[in-house]
């Protein structure tokens, strides 16, 4: 199409045409670029649509929402105009022709995802050479930021981050850190007694665990591209006290518990995440086994068009990182150094098509952490230890359009390597390691119109997945053999060669040496599912079925030998032990104690069947989505119905009320199952003979009870909700709102009885609620007046939350050492979660801005936190003693308000065609707010601000 060089009108369209192919053209270069990150639907591709008739200019967001495409048009031209409802699967401008059927608005294609809405009685005129002079017009873009809701009025409880968001949100390659936030996700504790820095969390780069309407931090659905990333083999220990939870240099193993578990097999990277869609309310019944929240991820798809890709690197050091002292003293009396770090990202990504109808894709990112720390004093060899850390990412995929569908094979892989290294051992390491990887072959295929006993079904498309994964978690030693020496109290002190008694000590010193053998825990996952939807009625329908087998495993593959005491010959004495043996004996001591831990392997298979139904219709004012979702595995042998129904009323423009009941059940028990008969460790000794000979002679103790936690005859936690929303768009600028309340009542939650020391009997004895009100706002403006300033697309919310839960674990229980004082009341540590909640923080505030600059050459974006002062309570770090039961006392306290703002920058250096080279800068916390969690004096640094700086390369 040609342009006359004359007229406004033609200089106008010209204009915006020429911007809107070369944002197109950066967008399909550049996946980092705000328009990128949303998924565009191609012309020809059909998308299940369900938007009810509504004001125009909330149907047009709601299909830029849906397609990803780009709307031009006169803000003008939607005033007083109301949509029609269509629903079912349609190819995007077919469905923008039938939204616009009755408003007198034609479409016109303008690009790949690009058109433009013109009046049909507007004059055109068409010049000799054919051009055509058009209206001046407005680029009305899907966005890029966080977006309330979707194409189903049904989803209030739904939102989508895309664009410069992800960028401003996401913490180093974390893609969990876009949540944070987010209304309804819980990640602070304020009332955190142990959150300073260590060696450990310094260079931990495993996604960030969040809690979602008040569940525990496991209970959520992580989702990437369709398929679910849960490890269903449990992330809790119920073996020895809370002091065993992490890794410390001071910490003698426990001999069943596993570190670094993770909710999650696959560690999504940021870099290549082109949408997360969060859901906290108001599922479909197409999303199961959760009970706080879905999080689906959506990672760039292979370009059919070109050839394209990127690299791009990251760098940080705790040279760029503020610490604060945050012990409640605010001192630092033991004179702990700050824990120095460094971490660098890479990331590159190649795509293509390779004929016409095949496209692939590869993508690889890793991200490093290295720190370290000094030997404790009495290892002779001394010096540094370094510690350090690798996230590795590989995807790889193929989509291919046949005439049998769309086939698409796709595959992920996560391999994670935290070493960590004690300071108080000689030589021992272990690797909290995760290798998994997930997999599936997809088909969707579209039928043509059919009928049914004179039921007209259309736009029907059935999708088939077959999916495979593997997941392994790994505490890798070094040794199998592992022992304790003392210095100081006996001859040893004099002929050691590693080790030394600390000057100025005269009492003993422990030495320890060797390591405490492997643990592991896996899961294999075989899921097989159909997905049917269309148009049925006035809207549309959804049914569904899924088979998944999962074989879990966990074991010890060696036995582990560990000499737990020494008998030493006094410093006086003259005589030497005689050695009949070659196990830890020499003249001056040897192992009068042995612990041995027995290799073991515990191994469950769950098969598990869900299917769903759902139906969503529309008449003129009212619009009702109504399913149920059933389950039915062979572990626990309950079958479980979980209703979902979401009525919405629309009275005028702009405006609509909403009230929805749904229940949501957690089946992943296999968790119990494979730490179910795990054996305990057995304690032997010996002596010395007359004559001071030893010899292998050791007495065994009795084997005493395996570890148990029985699950039996037991009900499926579940939660139902209630959830009550307004939304529409405020009548001055145009923004989307909303309003919401959720109040959530948790049922047959998993607690444990722990009648002995050996048996965890679990039980459907604890419960909850969760309770919030969410006021949200989303808005992108018109910058056409702003000089220099492209686009600015702007959120907000604010949220009240209230949670009482009586257990925060499955291994809660009513010992008498976890008991707390508070108000002249006694509590159980389990009995004071109802008081503390899960999380809490009561009322918070969230902002977020994404702009973009220079012709979109400069992206910045704005990501912001602001929590209300409130009371809680606190631990006092004193005791005291009740009826001879030793107590912990807490009391109230007064939390300070904190805001934290993050903030993401880039610019593009260099540009020509489509090649472009940008710099990255990104603060955390630019502020610089310690928060009012406090640490302890063994760990007192907290982290403030952080400073990332990098590059990226697109063609």
């Amino acid at each position: 199409m040609a342009f006359r060089a004359n007229g406004r009108w033609a200089t106008r369209t010209a204009f915006f045409l020429v911007s809107t192919a070369f944002q197109i053209a950066l967008a399909g270069t550049d996946p980092a670029s705000a328009q990128a990150n949303r998924s565009i639907v191609s012309a020809s591709e059909q998308v299940n649509f369900s938007i009810p008739s509504q004001s125009l200019a909330s149907a047009l967001n709601a299909f830029a929402r849906v397609t990803g495409w780009q709307l031009g048009y006169q803000s003008a031209m939607t005033a007083g105009r109301q949509s029609t409802a269509i629903a079912g699967n349609y190819a995007p401008v077919a469905a923008l022709q039938a939204m616009l059927s009755g408003t007198g608005i034609t479409v016109r294609v303008t690009g790949a995802g690009t058109v433009s809405l013109i009046e049909a009685s507007a004059a055109q005129t068409n010049s000799a050479d054919g051009s055509t002079v058009l209206e001046t017009i407005t680029v009305k873009s899907a966005g890029s930021g966080v977006a309330l809701g979707t194409s189903s009025i049904a989803d209030t409880g739904t939102s989508t981050i895309s664009g410069g968001q992800i960028a401003a949100r996401v913490e180093g390659n974390d893609a969990n850190g876009i949540l944070r936030n987010l209304p309804n996700i819980q990640y602070q504790n304020d009332v955190s007694e142990d959150a300073g820095v260590t060696d450990l969390s310094v260079i931990d780069l495993r996604p960030r665990e969040v809690s979602i309407a008040g569940a525990r931090l496991y209970e959520n659905n992580f989702i990437l591209n369709g398929i679910a990333i849960n490890d269903v083999t449990g992330t809790q220990e119920g073996y020895g006290s809370a002091s065993f939870d992490t890794l410390t240099d001071t910490l003698v193993l426990n001999d069943a518990r596993m570190y670094g578990l993770h909710s999650q097999t696959i560690y999504v990277p940021g870099d290549f995440l082109s949408e997360a869609t969060v859901i906290d309310s108001n599922a479909s019944a197409q999303y199961g086994n959760f009970q706080g929240g879905v999080v689906s991820y959506r990672l760039e798809d292979a370009n059919r068009k070109k050839l394209s890709g990127s690299v791009s690197t990251e760098y940080t050091t705790s040279d760029w990182a503020n610490y604060h002292i945050a012990t409640t003293t605010g001192l630092n009396p033991n004179n702990v150094a700050e824990q120095e770090f460094l971490k660098r990202r890479l990331s590159v990504s190649v795509s293509g098509p390779i004929t016409e109808n095949i496209a692939v894709l590869g993508q690889y990112s890793k991200e490093t952490a290295v720190t370290h720390k000094a030997k404790y004093p009495q290892y002779v060899e001394g010096g540094m230890i370094e510690e350090d850390s690798a996230n590795e990412f590989y995807r790889g995929q193929v989509i291919a359009d046949t005439d049998l569908g769309t086939f698409t094979v796709e595959g992920f892989y996560t391999d994670y390597n935290m070493v960590w290294e004690s300071a108080g051992w000689r030589d021992m390491n272990i690797n909290l390691a995760k290798d998994s990887f997930t997999s599936k072959i997809q088909n969707d295929y579209e039928f043509e119109d059919f009928s049914i006993g004179g039921v007209e079904i259309s736009n029907v498309k059935l999708t088939s997945k077959l999916s495979y994964s593997r997941s392994k978690s790994m505490n890798d030693s070094n040794a199998n053999v592992g022992g304790v020496i003392r210095t100081g109290s006996n001859r040893i002190d004099s002929i050691s060669d590693w080790c030394q008694r600390i000057a100025g000590i005269t009492a003993y010193t422990n030495c320890f040496y060797g390591a405490l053998g492997d643990l592991e825990q896996s899961q294999d996952q075989t899921s097989w599912s159909q997905d049917i939807n269309g148009d049925i009625g006035n809207g549309s329908f959804k049914l569904g079925g899924e088979y998944t087998h999962t074989e879990a495993r966990r074991r010890r593959p060696e036995e582990v030998t560990y000499y737990a005491a020494y008998t030493a010959q006094p410093l006086s004495s003259t005589s030497n032990y005689v050695c009949n043996t070659v196990v830890e004996c020499n003249a001056d001591m040897f192992a009068s104690s042995r612990v041995t831990r027995p290799a073991f392997d515990v191994s469950a298979v769950l098969n598990e069947f869900n299917t769903y139904a759902e139906i969503d219709q529309s008449w003129d004012w009212f619009n009702l989505r109504a399913g149920a979702r059933f389950s039915y595995n062979d572990y626990m042998n309950n079958l479980d119905v979980a209703p979902r129904i979401v009525g919405t009323v629309t009275p005028g423009n702009d405006l609509s009320f909403s009230a929805g009941f749904n229940r949501y059940y957690n089946a992943n028990s296999l968790a119990f199952a494979i730490r179910d008969q795990q054996p305990r460790q057995v304690t032997s000794t010996r002596t010395a003979a007359t004559g001071g000979v030893v010899s292998d002679n050791w007495t065994v103790g009795a084997p005493p009870t395996p570890y148990r936690t029985i699950a039996a005859d037991l009900k499926t936690p579940y939660n139902d909700e209630i959830t009550l929303g307004i939304s529409g768009k405020d009548p001055l600028i145009g923004g989307d709102w909303r309003l919401r309340y959720l109040h959530r009542f948790a049922k047959d939650q998993f607690a444990s009885d722990k009648t002995n020391a050996n048996y965890y009997t679990l039980t459907n004895d604890a419960s909850g609620t969760y309770k919030s009100a969410t006021a949200e706002y989303s808005k992108q403006f018109d910058t056409g007046s702003v000089p220099k300033l492209d686009s600015v697309t702007f959120n907000t919310s604010i949220t009240w939350s209230k949670s009482k839960v009586s257990s925060d674990s499955y291994y809660e229980d009513d010992y008498e050492d976890d008991n707390i004082w508070y108000n002249d009341t006694s509590y159980t540590k389990a009995g004071f979660n109802v008081v503390t909640g899960n999380l809490d923080i009561p009322l918070r505030f969230q902002t977020g801005i994404s702009t973009t600059w220079l012709e979109e050459r400069l992206f910045v974006d704005l990501s912001g936190n602001y929590n209300f002062a409130y009371k809680g309570v606190r631990d006092t770090e004193t005791g005291i003693t009740v009826s001879g039961i030793n107590h912990t006392i807490w009391e109230d306290f007064n939390f300070s308000p904190t805001f934290t703002v993050d903030l993401s920058a880039r610019y593009v250096v260099y540009q020509k065609e489509d090649t472009n080279l940008a710099l990255n800068f990104k603060v955390l916390n630019l502020f610089d707010d310690a928060g009012n969690a406090t640490a302890s004096t063994v760990n007192p640094w907290v982290i403030g601000r952080t400073v990332w700086v990098g590059a990226k390369a697109a063609f």
